[in-house]
């Protein structure tokens, strides 16, 4: 469970033994000790409790803002994906926040920040890929050469100034 879960659940449990203990007859200075909360939550606590019940304080799952896309336009932006980003007239096929921010802006209008773009491409199932680059102006017995004596010999030569 990530740190933010961690904390979201970690007070939600307060609010709901604060509730417990308040049913139990605790006074508010009473549950400031054991629970090393505020006067003002422990009154707004004991307020829900009484207006609405123990209920009132378990967490509810936020609403949040409504999706610029669609569901529909969300598959077609997966098979989009999917297809590869030369297939959507890009020069590269390795898909970047940068290009993706730019098909959804050009294909629906719609403008996404680079770090929510991130997050809409890791909500559909797809995840960060880097390629590995390898040179093609070397061989690879240059390269084991150039390990097993010139960077030995360099090597050497810092640790003797240390």
């Amino acid at each position: 469970m990530g740190t933010l879960h961690r904390r979201i659940f970690r007070q939600a449990s307060i609010r709901l033994q604060s509730g417990d203990l308040i049913l139990r007859g605790f006074d508010n200075e009473e549950i400031m000790d054991i629970l090393e909360v505020s006067l003002a939550s422990v009154q707004r606590w004991r307020k829900k409790v009484d207006n609405e019940g123990l209920h009132a304080l378990a967490r509810h799952a936020g609403t949040g803002r409504e999706p610029k896309l669609s569901p529909e336009q969300f598959e077609e932006f997966k098979t989009l994906l999917t297809q590869g980003a030369v297939a959507s007239g890009y020069l590269t096929d390795r898909w970047t926040s940068r290009i993706v921010a730019d098909l959804i802006h050009k294909k629906w209008d719609v403008a996404y920040s680079r770090s929510q773009v991130r997050k809409i491409h890791n909500d559909l199932g797809f995840s960060y890929q880097k390629p590995s680059v390898k040179s093609t102006k070397h061989s690879q017995e240059v390269v084991d050469h150039w390990k097993k004596y010139d960077w030995v010999r360099i090597k050497k030569k810092q640790t003797k100034k240390v």
